[in-house]
């Protein structure tokens, strides 16, 4: 009988449970990308909502039309900006799907980011692990809705750019907001932000129209912004932008050019990129050793060199070593002039002499415009490719 009223109890169970808060997809609008602005004349934030079109990216042959819908209000907060969105769409929009976040050059230079993040934080809404960047040289709008040939979505085509050149050339790597959270949240270090820059533009850059053309408006990551105390201060652009990764242990791979002869130029890759950086406070100045060691391989050479001679490879590790290390100093004095620790000079402090960084934490940023560095490479060349000799010319 207790077997029986057992299983009738479970048969009830069953049939009467359900998911209290299921809701169908084709109720809801999918935002993918936010971008995220400050109008100075009104003082109120502009918010960007771009939300997926369904109809668009269905795979059933012959789907046609614009792949996102772009929805832009304004408020005195974000979450007011987010809430009027309301009115301008038939759905509740759902930001766990959010890939992008693009925040406006005149809000990161005007408005501190220390505050412009706790939205997110404090929302359980929305994840803190998605890619942050600046729409440097033009209007959040146009960066982020801006119609790429190769991928349906924006978001996707941006954030692929970034994990694309951060895997192969070392300049950028991406952000997250946790990232730019725990930096701002950290007395020794200042965040760095991807700039995202449109080549090409023109008035088809929102249209299917881009999509159709051999030379079309794209987005390209440019430059790593650099800030003090939450605000945008200036850029590290090319080769002195590495020297953020180099610093980090981010580096997987880059190239350098070595000079070989006048006008002409040898290339190296380096891999195994490891770097280890000594921070000491003498008399009241950070003295910063920073030891980079690397494997190079030759992959390009315009100079009629004989790689099958150690002399040969001597010289170039030995001026690839030069490379590296100015490449290096030219991040650090940039840093240095801009005065942002975008290196975490002063966590690496903390964690080695926690009562030498007590004494500089609320002026950091203005001790380590005076640091002095040090900076040594080693480069072992293992790697020639499939010959040691040029071409004969």
């Amino acid at each position: 009988m207790k077997k029986k009223i057992c299983i009738i109890v479970l048969i009830v169970i069953l049939l009467l449970s359900g998911c209290s808060n299921y809701r169908e997809l084709n109720g809801l609008s999918i935002v993918v990308a936010m971008g995220l602005d400050y109008i100075p004349k009104t003082k109120e934030y502009e918010m960007i909502v771009q939300i997926i079109n369904p109809n668009a990216i269905a795979t059933q042959t012959g789907a046609q039309g614009i792949p996102i819908i772009s929805l832009v209000e304004t408020g005195r907060t974000i979450s007011e900006a987010a809430r009027k969105v309301t009115k301008r769409v038939s759905r509740p929009n759902i930001y766990s799907h959010v890939a992008l976040v693009a925040i406006g050059e005149t809000l990161a230079r005007e408005e501190s980011l220390n505050w412009i993040f706790d939205v997110f934080e404090r929302d359980s809404k929305i994840r803190v692990n998605i890619p942050v960047i600046i729409a440097r040289g033009d209007s959040v709008y146009r960066v982020i809705n801006n119609l790429p040939p190769l991928d349906k979505l924006p978001a996707k085509s941006i954030t692929g750019k970034i994990q694309n050149t951060s895997n192969l050339l070392g300049e950028n790597h991406e952000t997250q907001m946790r990232e730019v959270i725990a930096s701002i949240s950290s007395p020794g270090r200042e965040p760095t932000i991807n700039g995202v820059t449109l080549v090409n533009e023109s008035p088809e850059s929102e249209s299917l129209a881009n999509t159709e053309k051999v030379k079309s408006t794209y987005a390209a990551i440019n430059g790593m912004g650099v800030f003090r105390k939450g605000k945008l201060v200036g850029w590290l652009e090319g080769p002195p932008a590495r020297s953020v990764q180099f610093v980090d242990n981010l580096i997987k791979e880059t190239n350098l050019q070595v000079q070989c002869k006048k006008q002409k130029y040898d290339s190296m890759e380096l891999t195994r990129v490891k770097t280890k950086t000594d921070v000491k406070m003498k008399k009241g100045i950070p003295n910063i050793h920073i030891k980079v060691k690397s494997i190079g391989h030759i992959d390009e050479v315009l100079c009629n060199d004989d790689f099958d001679k150690a002399k040969t490879l001597n010289k170039y590790e030995k001026n690839s070593e030069k490379v590296v290390r100015q490449m290096i100093l030219d991040g650090l004095t940039q840093a240095q002039k801009l005065g942002g620790d975008v290196f975490g000079f002063g966590e690496k402090l903390h964690i080695s002499d926690p009562k030498a960084f007590k004494k500089h934490e609320k002026d950091w940023n203005k001790v380590f415009q005076k640091a002095k560095f040090k900076v040594t490479v080693d480069v072992q060349i293992n790697n020639v490719g499939m010959r040691k000799r040029t071409y004969p010319y």
